[in-house]
């Protein structure tokens, strides 16, 4: 599996959490409206397949039992599946689309008259592989697509230690080809590192070796626990190795010149620095909000943690905006947890992540076990200033700028980050 936030858990049991499972009842009164409700997400990360030719200790695929693992590469109805998932996509007018899995590229030649199909109606597109199964001809049709963007992973700079996690010989090698091979076609690559206690002393010489690869954009990202492992507390990194993690970065970012990001979302009361906070702790959960995952079964997730679907595209079955709508709890105050009652960040911070706090606790109500109640979350350093446009000037449109209208209005879309 390429980025360790580009799928979940798909398996017969994970296709039986439905909404009712978590919410039978009507919700409580005290329920609060946080988040607008939008016709449709703004971004999907769109799973082509769940099969992959990895098995990294960090992924659902390694936890699957072995019947699990014995799926067919190309799965009964795929391109019905296809189909029907690119046909809601583009009705419902969603702006971005992020291709995953598995390993979306095991699967590219089937899914490609369908990524044109949302290339061709305007919809951008990006990447999340493990580029092993790149070559020449596919980094080409990439570009042929509108792809400008990929996010691969890479586990360490060594190679042994990279392949053992991978559980895979030959992937350290595999992964290098393909991002030299995508570089060289003129493809933006960002690297992630997905850290465990096992390759978590690697940070900076792995951040050390993709730059020599050309690479300018590099990312550790903690390891989720996968919802389906049976015991990872061998892997999960405690909050001192988490913040020694951040500040690696920092060090990368300094020693190196490069790029650094951290691509999960982590509760806000976890930081306990300025700079750490206001690098790496304003993202905000646009799960069920702003984006959701399409599975490699149409099953509609608030996200490509979650294991709970709210319908799916398929005919018959409400198809994406039905799902949608029933994503509604991800956007009021239903699974704030209790014990961040207080705290002025709640409505941002919604106690962390809650596919994590579900994995460790079973339930999304509860906080993301790396909440740190003993102190209230550092504010920002800077807040953002409000934009006021003169009515006597004259202004333009950027070029790229795509529109969609809301009950409340409108959306314009530029990027994901910028709408």
């Amino acid at each position: 599996m390429a980025v360790e936030n580009s799928a979940a858990a798909e398996s017969n049991k994970a296709s039986h959490f439905l909404l009712a499972d978590f919410f039978p009842e009507s919700p409580p009164i005290s329920e609060r409206q946080v988040f607008r409700t939008l016709r449709a997400p703004v971004t999907v990360q769109w799973e082509l397949t769940p099969w992959c030719n990895e098995s990294c200790i960090h992924c659902y695929n390694f936890w699957r039992d072995a019947e699990e693992k014995e799926q067919p590469l190309l799965f009964p109805g795929i391109k019905e599946t296809f189909e029907i998932s690119s046909s809601e996509i583009v009705s419902n007018h969603v702006f971005q689309v992020t291709v995953t899995g598995g390993e979306p590229l095991a699967v590219f030649k089937q899914a490609y008259p369908y990524l044109k199909r949302l290339s061709n109606n305007g919809i951008s597109l990006s990447l999340n592989s493990n580029l092993t199964m790149l070559t020449r001809e596919r980094a080409l049709l990439l570009k042929e697509l509108g792809v400008r963007s990929i996010l691969t992973s890479l586990m360490s700079g060594s190679a042994e230690l990279n392949d053992e996690l991978a559980n895979r010989p030959g992937t350290h090698k595999d992964v290098s080809k393909g991002i030299k091979i995508a570089l060289e076609e003129g493809l933006w690559v960002g690297v992630n590192m997905v850290v465990t206690r096992k390759n978590l002393p690697e940070i900076y010489s792995t951040a050390d070796y993709v730059r020599s690869l050309g690479v300018t954009a590099f990312s550790a990202t903690k390891a989720s626990t996968p919802i389906n492992s049976t015991d990872f507390s061998d892997y999960a990194l405690s909050g001192e190795e988490f913040g020694f993690m951040l500040n690696e970065l920092l060090r990368v970012r300094e020693e190196l010149s490069l790029n650094v990001d951290s691509l999960e979302f982590y509760p806000m009361c976890f930081f306990d620095t300025q700079e750490t906070r206001d690098l790496f702790g304003n993202r905000i959960c646009n799960a069920g909000k702003t984006a959701c995952t399409i599975g490699f079964n149409g099953q509609v997730r608030p996200c490509s943690h979650a294991v709970q679907t709210y319908g799916s595209v398929k005919k018959g079955e409400g198809g994406l905006k039905q799902a949608w709508d029933n994503l509604q709890p991800w956007r009021t105050d239903a699974l704030i947890p209790a014990e961040c009652g207080d705290c002025s960040l709640k409505n941002m911070c919604r106690g962390g992540c809650r596919t994590e706090a579900y994995a460790l606790s079973g339930s999304l109500k509860a906080p993301d076990p790396y909440c740190n109640f003993v102190h209230p979350p550092l504010p920002r350093s800077s807040k953002i200033e409000d934009s006021v446009i003169s009515v006597d000037g004259a202004f333009s449109f950027h070029p790229a700028i795509k529109a969609r209208e809301e009950d409340f209005g409108g959306i314009l879309f530029v990027t994901p980050v910028r709408w």
